[in-house]
């Protein structure tokens, strides 16, 4: 740099600038000169950019700035830039941190995101292995040790985790000065855009191993793998969405301080044969005979821990009547000697006909419905008053078959009735006619054609 060139013009600021304003000075004198943001000269932006960078390196040095103050420029004194013309040493993400402050969400170092993410990887654990089991209904009732077989990465131990043949063939990236970023400026129309990205040369690792140079057992690539079981135990109980850990059992990845861990989750079936769970309960559902629900009941099953439970019962049981087996369902997951019931659903089977003669002793034996006031009424009724019907089987198919094509022929109907009947009435003259009978019916009369009103009593 010539005498000739001020420094502290260089960065428009005067000789008794802080360093607050050194810095705020050249990171507005870095955009404005920046390459990329001049494209239509970028060959002068370009010298200009390293006399700014080079101003800075001395004036941002207390040292360095002390010795320009008193003694000016020292021909022989290191001012070259470093690589992508940042001054040597300088740290392009403290500029980008100091521009921003603070630190934004998700952001590794305080300022920008992603800053700063290999310091925290490396306090960090790295990501969880996480696998799913499912089990039985039975495995969960009695408890069950599972088996599993994985490979996880190790730490390679020929290199020690850094991939390379010697620790001195392991260099610092020259693109990204070992920082593992880069700044990259776009420009879009009349703006420029700038965002810092990942190193491709090093993969933000900020060091690079040559060709040649890599560790002959992992080949560079810093881990090894290998083959791993554990023995997972399903307490009894276990419910779904458990998850069981087994510590330090993940990959290992050399950005990351600690190793993370293996996760098991475990996905149990709520049914099996006869049995459903419902939390600590099991659901068992039962078909029994008209006989057998009158009567008396007595029936065997097998739990699912293999035991035969025998049952018996000699009161009646009513349809859909559900009972319970007290301490035979699931086990408690916290308190294993603790476990919940089995609830027990009775389908009563009826038969499909029966002869008229067995009828006749049921009806002896078989309690009888109390009447109600309305059905001794209904009883006085006159023979040719009443109006005979039979019971058919019901099937849905027909049934809506026959409403739809009922309903199809009445509006039909009731359309050509409307117009080729003379004396068909509109809705207006229906609601004067019930309008005029309501009256009617008010002052005492009867309804036409149904006799007088009868008044009730409640007994």
């Amino acid at each position: 740099m010539s005498e000739k060139k001020n420094l502290y013009d260089l960065l428009d600021v005067s000789n008794t600038a802080s360093d607050e304003e050194i810095k705020k000075a050249y990171r507005k004198m870095a955009l404005k000169y920046h390459p990329d943001r001049n494209p239509n000269n970028k060959e002068e932006a370009n010298t200009k950019f390293q006399e700014i960078n080079k101003a800075f390196q001395t004036l941002n040095n207390p040292e360095k700035r002390k010795r320009y103050d008193k003694f000016g420029v020292i021909e022989g004194e290191n001012n070259e830039g470093g690589p992508g013309n940042m001054p040597p040493g300088f740290n392009p993400f403290d500029l980008f941190s100091n521009m921003f402050g603070g630190s934004m969400p998700g952001s590794g170092m305080p300022g920008m995101p992603g800053f700063g993410s290999q310091d925290m990887r490396r306090n960090a654990k790295s990501p969880d292995k996480k696998l799913t089991i499912n089990i039985s209904l039975t495995d969960v009732y009695m408890g069950k040790v599972i088996p599993i077989d994985f490979t996880k990465n190790i730490c390679c131990d020929k290199c020690e985790g850094n991939g390379a043949n010697s620790k001195d063939s392991i260099k610092t990236c020259n693109v990204c000065n070992g920082q593992g970023k880069v700044v990259k400026m776009m420009q879009m129309g009349p703006m420029i855009q700038q965002s810092i990205q990942n190193c491709n040369a090093c993969g933000s690792n900020g060091k690079i191993i040559p060709p040649g140079c890599q560790c002959a057992k992992c080949n560079g690539k810093k881990c090894v793998s290998i083959k791993r079981h554990v023995d997972c135990y399903i307490r009894p109980g276990t419910t779904a969405g458990t998850h069981i850990t087994f510590k330090n059992e993940s990959d290992w990845i050399s950005d990351f301080g600690d190793v993370g861990d293996l996760v098991v989750f475990v996905n149990c079936k709520n049914d099996e044969g006869m049995f459903r769970r419902e939390a600590d309960n099991l659901i068992m559902k039962k078909s029994i005979t008209l006989l057998e629900a009158l009567t008396g009941t007595e029936f065997m099953f097998k739990h699912l821990d293999g035991r035969v439970i025998k049952i018996a019962y000699d009161e009646i049981i009513k349809p859909n009547q559900t009972m319970l087996i007290k301490r035979e369902g699931m086990p408690n997951l916290q308190d294993n000697l603790h476990k919940g019931d089995m609830i027990v659903h009775f389908d009563v089977i009826f038969p499909d006909n029966l002869e008229k003669e067995r009828s006749k002793y049921l009806v002896k034996i078989l309690p009888t419905v109390k009447k109600q006031i309305w059905d001794m009424q209904l009883e006085n009724t006159p023979a040719n008053e009443i109006t005979h019907h039979t019971l058919e089987l019901f099937k849905t198919n027909d049934t809506f078959k026959n409403n739809n094509n009922t309903n199809n022929n009445t509006n039909n109907n009731t359309n050509n009735d409307t117009k080729n009947n003379p004396h068909t009435q509109t809705q207006n003259e229906y609601e004067d006619d019930d309008a005029d009978i309501f009256n009617q019916f008010n002052k005492g009369g009867g309804i036409p054609g149904m006799g007088n009103p009868i008044e009730c009593a409640t007994q």
